[in-house]
């Protein structure tokens, strides 16, 4: 009896949340195993290079991840920890339009070389803002139905970290973080007149944001009528639509999927869903879809059980903001939404993306021991 009480002392998180992200972890790498075999040897020489990396990646990510499950989430909840965190995403955010330091890739410039290691900025700014508006929210919560005094300085944040991401340019990932921040102020009790107000203004902007750049115009047109350019723009998109109508029930089989072979692009990133419809089918697809749902489900319900609301958003915001990514990112392989660059949680090939997930899920966990499921 003394030991299965040491155990269950040891294992007081919620386990259904570890489970499942456990499970969506592996998922992913058999994924980018599969789907990157074929471009790491044409890329590296070696078809083991990525797969190799991830792993890496992963081990030191479930570490972190251990990490932050035996660390009070509590300890978080200071100024002197949200500011700093705050003010280190705005600073690696900048550091992107350093020579030297910035490093451009695809026409943007999204990522940063630190000493011996490379992180994508926006990754960073997503952390920070989940700490921030978990700080802010538990803080101010009460006044969050003055638009001025509640709702407007967390939106003016989240704006200044947003417009720099912007300009890097990441449409995608602005986007992302404009439509979380409003959901999670609603779920906080912002008035529904302002979020209407916030919503109808909002609208125009983001028209003016997506028709300013040639290449935004030609994406939109791209996903009203993909077939009109099917050399060019719709070319990904079709191609994508074409591995889920390769895959159909039953898929064809792991890693005997052909659409990987230099016909999508993208394959082992934001494309990498195509990859599984294609190989997994419809019954691959449903279970991943399952496995997020689970995902975010429990994560919700860990909020929910929550002591204090610093708790309560912290969970919150973490795991709608993952949720929101994993929806955007089906959507355009889909063709659901426009293509929008997003990587798919768990799945995408990345190191400051899966680190962040991991990081993310960490946070939850840790705010499940405390909870009262």
């Amino acid at each position: 009896m003394r030991a299965r009480d040491q155990i269950a002392d040891a294992i007081d998180f919620d386990m259904i949340f570890l489970v499942t992200t456990l499970m969506l972890l592996v998922m992913g790498s058999i994924m980018i195993f599969s789907s990157s075999y074929f471009l790491s040897k044409e890329t590296w020489g070696n078809s083991t290079i990525m797969i190799r990396n991830h792993l890496v990646r992963l081990a030191v990510g479930l570490a972190i991840m251990a990490g932050l499950i035996r660390i009070d989430y509590r300890r978080f909840n200071t100024r002197a920890f949200v500011l700093p965190l705050l003010a280190a995403g705005l600073v690696t955010c900048i550091l992107c339009f350093v020579p030297g330091i910035g490093i451009e890739g695809g026409h943007a410039k999204r990522w940063v070389r630190l000493v011996f290691v490379t992180v994508q900025a926006s990754e960073i700014v997503k952390i920070s803002l989940i700490f921030y508006l978990a700080y802010y929210l538990s803080k101010k919560s009460r006044n969050i139905e003055d638009f001025t005094n509640g709702a407007l300085p967390v939106l003016g944040v989240v704006c200044v970290n947003a417009l720099l991401i912007f300009i890097e340019p990441d449409f995608g990932t602005t986007a992302t973080l404009a439509i979380w921040s409003l959901v999670i102020l609603f779920i906080a009790g912002m008035r529904w007149k302002h979020l209407l107000f916030i919503i109808l203004g909002g609208i125009p902007l983001g028209i003016g944001m997506l028709l300013l750049e040639p290449y935004r115009r030609a994406r939109l047109l791209t996903f009203l009528n993909p077939w009109e350019d099917m050399q060019g723009m719709g070319y990904q998109i079709i191609q994508s639509m074409v591995a889920f109508a390769n895959g159909g029930f039953l898929g064809s089989g792991l890693g005997e999927g052909t659409q990987k072979l230099f016909f999508l692009p993208a394959p082992h990133t934001d494309f990498i869903f195509a990859v599984l419809g294609e190989e997994l089918g419809f019954i691959g697809v449903i279970f991943v879809v399952c496995l997020f749902g689970i995902w975010i489900w429990r994560g919700i319900t860990i909020a929910l059980a929550t002591n204090d609301s610093f708790g309560f958003y912290l969970a919150m915001s973490a795991v709608t903001l993952v949720g929101l990514q994993a929806i955007l990112n089906m959507g355009v392989t889909l063709s659901i939404f426009p293509n929008k660059g997003i990587p798919l949680p768990f799945f995408s090939y990345g190191g400051s993306s899966l680190l962040g997930v991991l990081v993310v899920s960490g946070i939850v966990l840790s705010v499940s021991r405390g909870a009262r499921i």
